[in-house]
């Protein structure tokens, strides 16, 4: 991200055969950007995962997966020198905190500056929510609860460690990092997310680097994670978004940049098979973001920077293209403001890297112990609702100690939330037709999870109102581990349809029957995997929905 190199480290990546990603330092350029050390991955990672993310995409499409809401512990390694908490480089609860809450924003597709999507041609596209969550771990791999949750501070003067600011360039603070720091402080890579964070050098120009998914057979492989090094480093001026930070990265993107990488994603530029002129023929393996130059070495960067403008085709790889270049994609270079989404193809490199990755498919489970009190947001929203209609929002989202709420509306125009978006039972009035994404944001002291729902609301004049029988259709059990009855005295003596849809909207079961002398009719979702779907059940006249969960 936002990316310069030392040459030196371009010479180390070379006799290892491992280039690092993006551009070595342009004496030409006036830039002075520090970057993104990350390695790019072997031949052989690329074919590996690949395969898995185009098998991950033939279950999506036969309805057998979907997007998985998954929660990520997370521990933050603090390397300081002695300094009182609160003094750099020995960060602030309340700063790293603020990198969560970021990171849950940004991977909800709900963080700063989204709305200005939709001034662009990449509407169409979208801003992903991964379905992905980060929380603070509250214990330590003893079982012991942390004294402040999610962080570890190590002194590197008690450890007899160089200062990590001492390395002048990026390969001899990579080495120490690598080879000292990460193998005597990581915690279990199966269990928790770890981040490193420290001053740096600026003769080093770095930002961050990550370590990207692997299967045992390929640990430590092409820029892969192993159990000694797995995570990602974070510079402590760019990490978070309040406190001492470095002004043109303080709105903690570094981090999920980085995260990005861990998470299987590619620069958006496929990192122009190293090509100092940048390579259009480089890809980052996603459909939906555009082609773009990903030069490497001297000549030309190939990536974007700064506070561009749109539309921008500085790279582009089809200059007569009106939409141009992708750069507010978190896996382009620009300052932090300027960058603010995944896509959705993005995101099935993501789910297929939680699904594969040998230190990231236990993670999930180990949240449910690591993160024990950890809001688990979620509403029930009907599918469709009429203009100048009120609609209570069922929230069901549960969590330990003080939880607060923000709900948001995208459109924000057309709907008001009562008595205000803070509330934890607020109602919405829908003034105007259209399609709404309704979002909640549930915290409390030890993380941020997000739930989102869409509704569509209609010009109703002269339909039969359906509260009754919305009202009185129950789906039993709910979570249901694969047989769930629908259940009413409504139902009796008339024909019912059931539908059921995938997180994706896509219909993966129809039921039409007739229901004679029974108010329940039953469900098989044995065959599909866990996950939240929808089912919509309806008379022929009126219409109700619910959210289930399958849980095995």
């Amino acid at each position: 991200m936002k990316f310069k190199l030392s040459l030196a480290l371009l010479s180390l990546s070379t006799l290892l055969n491992a280039q690092t990603t993006g551009s070595a330092l342009n004496q030409d350029s006036k830039l002075n950007k520090r970057g993104c050390g990350t390695v790019i991955p072997s031949a052989e990672w690329d074919a590996w995962f690949n395969q898995k993310v185009n098998a991950y995409k033939a279950k999506q499409a036969s309805g057998k997966v979907q997007s998985m809401t998954i929660t990520i512990p997370v521990i933050v390694h603090v390397i300081h020198g002695g300094q009182t908490i609160g003094t750099y480089p020995n960060l602030s609860p309340n700063q790293i905190n603020s990198q969560i809450t970021v990171l849950n924003k940004d991977f909800g597709g709900i963080g700063l500056n989204t709305f200005k999507l939709a001034a662009t041609g990449f509407s169409a596209v979208g801003v992903a929510n991964t379905n992905v969550s980060f929380c603070m771990a509250q214990y330590d791999p003893n079982g012991m609860p942390l004294t402040e949750a999610g962080i570890e501070r190590v002194n590197y003067n008690t450890n007899s460690w160089t200062n990590p600011a001492t390395p002048a360039t990026a390969s001899a603070f990579q080495n120490l990092m690598d080879n000292t720091i990460k193998p005597n402080t990581i915690w279990d890579p199966t269990y928790y997310f770890n981040i490193w964070i420290s001053d740096v050098n600026s003769g080093a120009q770095l930002l961050g680097y990550a370590t990207f998914p692997v299967a045992t057979s390929l640990s430590g492989l092409g820029g892969g994670g192993n159990s000694q090094n797995d995570g990602i480093w974070v510079w402590s001026k760019s990490f978070g978004n309040t406190g001492t930070l470095d002004p043109t990265y303080n709105k903690g993107r570094t981090a999920t940049h980085e995260a990005g990488h861990w998470l299987g994603l590619r620069h958006i530029g496929g990192d122009g098979n190293n090509n100092p002129a940048g390579d259009c023929n480089a890809t980052d393996y996603c459909n939906d973001t555009p082609p773009q130059k990903g030069g490497f070495g001297t000549g030309q960067y190939g990536q974007n920077f700064g506070n561009p403008t749109y539309p921008l085709h500085a790279n582009a790889c089809s200059p007569n293209d009106p939409y141009g270049d992708m750069f507010m994609n978190f896996m382009d270079y620009v300052d932090d403001p300027w960058c603010y989404m995944f896509t959705p193809d993005q995101n099935t490199r993501i789910q297929t890297a939680l699904a594969e990755g040998v230190y990231r498919n236990q993670l999930s489970a180990s949240a449910s112990t690591l993160c024990a009190g950890l809001p688990d947001a979620g509403f029930i929203l009907p599918a469709q609702a009429c203009k100048n209609e009120t609609i209570n929002l069922a929230n069901q989202t549960t969590g330990a100690a003080t939880l607060s709420y923000s709900w948001t509306s995208k459109p924000s125009t057309g709907s008001s939330f009562a008595p205000s978006n803070t509330d934890a039972h607020p109602s919405i009035h829908f003034s105007a037709v259209g399609s709404y994404t309704i979002n909640v944001i549930a915290s409390n002291a030890i993380g941020v999870t997000t739930y989102s729902a869409v509704i569509e609301v209609s010009d109703c004049t002269g339909l039969q109102n359906t509260s009754m029988f919305d009202r009185e259709i129950h789906v039993i059990p709910n979570p249901s581990s694969g047989l769930v009855n629908i259940q009413s005295n409504l139902i009796k003596n008339q024909n019912i349809e059931v539908d059921v849809y995938n997180s994706l909207g896509e219909l993966l079961i129809h039921k039409n029957a007739f229901v004679q002398n029974s108010d329940v009719i039953e469900v098989n979702m044995n065959e599909f995997a866990n996950g939240v779907y929808s089912v919509r059940i309806s008379n022929g006249t009126e219409k109700a929905t619910r959210r289930l969960i399958i849980a095995k």
